[in-house]
């Protein structure tokens, strides 16, 4: 009985221990369960989370590559690298320079989750500058030893014929001369396939002499040493076979045309001093049916003019202003936005490839002009030439100049120091420098002989 009642015991206690292990395993089951679907909660949770931040960066990174290509196109050399806190984010815009008309841009914004887990949305972009690179047609950055160039190949343009300006377009330069002769041929194309070996394509006389050139689309449009018809169109279309196309005068004006400078259907003389008004502008949307739009009284000389997007820079004999800045915005009515006054020599030469700084020929000097403050231009850097800057064309590091120095009518100007621009390379031709241009590595020079074209390119 004893026996029983103590197996009987055991059987019960075995199956009271039996269940504590089934309600033990049952609730770490549970307990389990809930966990997962917790974890599970939580973590779905925090995807959403990262996946709202993650769209909200990529937003703000679009955002920002859209604004550097809205900054570029106001202002390209401006165009710089950034960073600011946004809330939790940090948005940083890295720009770096491909090339004087290219740059890299990348937009990128970070964030944390937590202190283990940084997060970023990189966005990159390769920006150019289209307007200028077709503006000025260069082509290609200098490359190659241009500290010891080498002269290619010439044209003669004839006994008493003396090259004045000149520019280029793939593989043509036209070059304006002027004459002893008025009946002498006075516009010509010159094939440059081949730098060292040019031949002249054809060539016309316009009339009494040219003293400048620009290009536009299929005409040049040349500034004529003449009391009338100052502004000539020459349809170029077919270089082998020039034409002149149209011509007008400058309004009360019966000063020769001193310069010259063609731009969005727009073209902009300068003349020698005159009673009537020294600039003036017009309206070149036919070539062949030019049409006067407005003028403004310089009461000097213009020498050179230049023509950078929205504003006109024109180098003048003004003692108290050898380069002038005007607002062109709006064609028919200019407004002088600025003045530099540097000394009492004249301003030959200007050139501008930014709002801020621009370039210019005073006298013998080369200068470099901050005017990013046009209420206060001042003087970045300068160089003594030792001759008349007569013209001058801007490519990366290098500044290319059509000088009267003696010994050294062609320099090239190493300006990667703005502030201390120096001496790079130089040639000596037979006269002086008058014209200078620059495309895919290669420099033309227009010089005031009969001999009138030289071609300069790197080692």
């Amino acid at each position: 009985m004893k026996e029983e009642l103590t197996g009987n015991l055991k059987n019960v206690s075995g199956k009271s221990g039996q269940s504590v292990l089934e309600l033990l395993v049952a609730l770490v089951v549970i307990i389990l369960t809930i966990s997962a679907v917790i974890v599970v909660s939580f973590g779905n949770q925090s995807l959403s989370v990262e996946t709202e931040l993650s769209n909200l960066a990529l937003l703000k990174a679009r955002e920002d590559l859209e604004d550097a290509r809205a900054d570029a196109r106001e202002n390209w050399v401006a165009l710089a690298s950034s960073s600011q806190t946004d809330g939790q984010f940090t948005r940083e815009v890295v720009v770096e320079n491909i090339s004087n008309y290219e740059k890299k841009v990348t937009a990128r914004v970070s964030w944390q989750t937590d202190p283990l887990r940084p997060q970023k949305i990189e966005l990159v972009t390769i920006l150019t500058d289209w307007i200028t690179s077709s503006d000025e047609g260069g082509g290609s950055d200098p490359i190659g030893e241009w500290n010891n160039p080498r002269t290619a190949g010439t044209i003669d343009l004839g006994p008493g014929n003396e090259g004045t300006d000149l520019a280029v377009v793939e593989n043509t330069v036209f070059i304006v001369a002027e004459a002893s002769d008025p009946k002498k041929e006075d516009f010509y194309s010159i094939n440059v396939t081949n730098i060292d070996a040019p031949t002249k394509r054809a060539s016309i006389n316009t009339g009494k002499g040219l003293n400048a050139i620009g290009l536009m689309g299929n005409y040049a449009y040349v500034a004529q040493a003449n009391s009338s018809n100052q502004l000539q169109i020459v349809n170029i279309s077919n270089p082998n076979a020039p034409s002149l196309a149209a011509e007008i005068s400058l309004q009360s004006n019966t000063q020769e045309g001193a310069s010259v400078f063609a731009l969005d259907n727009y073209a902009y003389v300068g003349s020698a001093s005159s009673t009537g008004k020294e600039f003036q502008i017009f309206n070149v949307s036919n070539p062949v049916s030019p049409s006067f739009v407005s003028s403004v009284e310089i009461g000097a000389d213009v020498n050179d003019i230049y023509v950078y997007r929205n504003r006109a820079y024109l180098a003048t004999s003004k003692t108290t202003g050898e380069v002038l800045i005007f607002d062109i915005s709006v064609p028919t009515s200019p407004q002088q936005i600025a003045v530099f006054d540097y000394s009492d020599t004249p301003g030959l030469s200007v050139f501008a490839n930014s709002f801020n700084d621009f370039y210019a020929g005073i006298g013998s000097t080369f200068v470099i002009v901050n005017s990013t403050n046009l209420n206060s231009l001042s003087v970045i850097g300068s160089y003594n030439t030792g001759g008349s800057v007569n013209d001058l064309y801007i490519r990366d590091y290098l500044a290319f100049l059509a000088t009267a120095n003696s010994t050294a009518e062609f320099q090239a100007i190493n300006i990667t120091n703005k502030t201390n621009p120096t001496l790079h390379s130089s040639y000596n031709f037979p006269q002086l420098g008058t014209g200078v241009t620059y495309r895919d590595n290669v420099v033309y020079m227009s010089v005031r002989s009969n001999d009138a074209l030289r071609i300069i390119t790197s080692q």
